[in-house]
């Protein structure tokens, strides 16, 4: 056979990237199952929750924002329709050195009772993360389960927020 072709060379590594995505896919549904049955059985009995609106939390120290240090904020701007959320998500680290800016559709999510599994993935590196999410009054209770897709390069920050209490805005 003759040399391969750009095209072939694209659609070979396309495929190759597709199988790949699946089996990440397959490989984590099981645990996505898992946490959606939890969230079911810890909120059967809880009104159904209100996840739309901006949510944030500040990461500066008392001292940076004594100072009037820039960034170090974290947020995430949800929209909820019936049982499904869809939204972005932005991390800046305290002095504007380090941002995801996350973007558009970069959060995605399902709501069961009052607790939200969403899936939220980098727009830094695009790493991806699986957490839970629960209202708490004005507050949304913010916490990453899992990795399912470390980013590029490896090592590098996702910046997205592990664990936290963000406030409507």
């Amino acid at each position: 056979m003759g040399k391969a072709t750009p095209a072939l060379h694209s659609s070979r590594l396309a495929t190759a990237q597709l199988r790949r995505w699946g089996s990440i896919v397959r490989a984590h549904f099981a645990t996505l199952c898992m946490y959606c049955t939890v969230a079911l059985s810890s909120s059967a009995l809880a009104s159904e929750a209100n996840f739309t609106g901006t949510w944030s939390i500040d990461l500066r120290s008392k001292a940076e924002q004594m100072r009037g240090v820039e960034c170090g904020l974290a947020a995430f701007e949800l929209v909820q329709s019936g049982n499904k959320i869809t939204g972005d998500h932005t991390f800046s680290t305290p002095g504007c050195g380090r941002l995801n800016e996350g973007g558009e559709g970069t959060v995605k999510s399902v709501v069961i009772g009052n607790t939200a599994v969403l899936v939220v993935t980098s727009g830094r590196n695009g790493a991806i993360v699986m957490g839970k999410a629960t209202t708490n009054g004005s507050f949304l209770l913010w916490q990453t389960l899992e990795e399912i897709r470390q980013g590029e390069p490896a090592g590098d920050s996702p910046l997205i927020l592990s664990k936290g209490r963000l406030a409507r805005q």
